[in-house]
């Protein structure tokens, strides 16, 4: 199943040398991955694969994890009520301008060379604008779990 992880890191290399290492061992496949600079540390998101049974013990185990300050996962959400859109399109398409303006009440959650997630306010279906042209870059999910307060959600810049 593919999940959407958003992580908050110090700005230690070795906690991102040992997040790589935590994906290998405990078996998350990379589909993608980006990473952004912010005063305090990096945020990563990343595309992966695992089984929904290895999803709580995960989260868990990264949120527990040295120089990690932060953890989201979202759900992906092909048919269902979809809040939250990752699009990964190259860095200069205008996937991104013609989401926003199809939504220009969303949200930037993360923006990183060609990655962004955007939050979708609740009453507007989503399904709509990712079944149109360009559909494999616009991927729906939806939050399942955080260790933060949804207001405190990072919204890094764009490289």
């Amino acid at each position: 199943m593919q999940w959407l992880m958003a992580l908050e890191i110090s700005d230690d290399p070795i906690c991102t040398c040992r997040l790589m290492n935590v994906f290998r061992r405990k078996g998350v496949g990379i589909v993608t991955l980006a990473m952004a600079a912010r005063p305090a540390g990096f945020s990563l998101i990343a595309l992966v694969e695992t089984p929904e049974a290895d999803v709580e013990h995960i989260f868990n185990f990264l949120r527990r994890s040295e120089g990690v300050y932060n953890v989201t996962y979202y759900r992906h959400e092909p048919a269902g009520d979809a809040s939250f859109v990752f699009i990964d399109a190259d860095e200069h398409s205008c996937s991104v301008s013609r989401f926003l303006q199809t939504f220009p009440e969303s949200k930037l959650i993360f923006a990183s060379q060609g990655k962004y997630l955007l939050e979708i306010p609740g009453d507007r279906p989503v399904r709509s604008a990712v079944s149109g042209s360009g559909a494999q870059e616009f991927l729906p999910f939806a939050r399942v779990k955080t260790s933060v307060a949804p207001s405190e959600l990072i919204g890094a810049q764009a490289s």
